[in-house]
């Protein structure tokens, strides 16, 4: 069985409330939740002050639907428009490491700088600024924006597990 399965089956679910937080001086938090006397389940009450629990939490809608936040997010992220997205990327460290390591199309470049950066999305853009990301007529140069952006987002996510 794997660990997942385990969890599963072993897990106890029911509906809390949000009813505190603090921060001790140690650095750790403190998490208040209120739990309705007919969700409390008698294992988390037999349980012995300082039992370890695993803890996934999901916050509910009106409609008791999970939030999407990572559809929230990608949302912000594409209103936000090439251009700005363009210089957002290019001042993250991370971005320019992504630059330097894994280059895009097989083109590396030196990268230790928000300039350098920005030296790497106008070239292989094709384009004088970032401005012109964004500009009616430079639809192939926000394609190679997007392919950036997204080969990015791709080496993060490897480089995450």
């Amino acid at each position: 069985m794997s660990i997942a399965e385990s969890a599963r089956n072993n897990a106890v679910q029911f509906e809390c409330k949000k009813d505190g937080l603090q921060q001790r001086q140690s650095g750790d938090w403190v998490l208040r939740l209120t739990v309705q006397a007919i969700d409390m389940h008698q294992r988390i009450t037999n349980a012995a002050m300082g039992a370890r629990f695993a803890c996934v939490l999901v916050e509910i809608n009106d409609d008791e639907e999970p939030v999407d936040y990572v559809a929230q997010e990608r949302d912000k992220w594409r209103a936000l428009g090439p251009a700005k997205q363009a210089g957002i990327r290019c001042h993250d460290p991370v971005f320019w490491a992504w630059i330097e390591d894994e280059g895009f199309k097989g083109v590396h470049h030196r990268c230790a700088n928000e300039d350098e950066a920005a030296g790497f999305v106008r070239s292989m853009c094709q384009v004088i600024s970032r401005a012109d990301l964004s500009k009616p007529g430079f639809s192939e140069q926000r394609r190679a924006w997007y392919a950036i952006d997204f080969a990015f987002q791709a080496w993060k996510l490897k480089e995450s597990r």
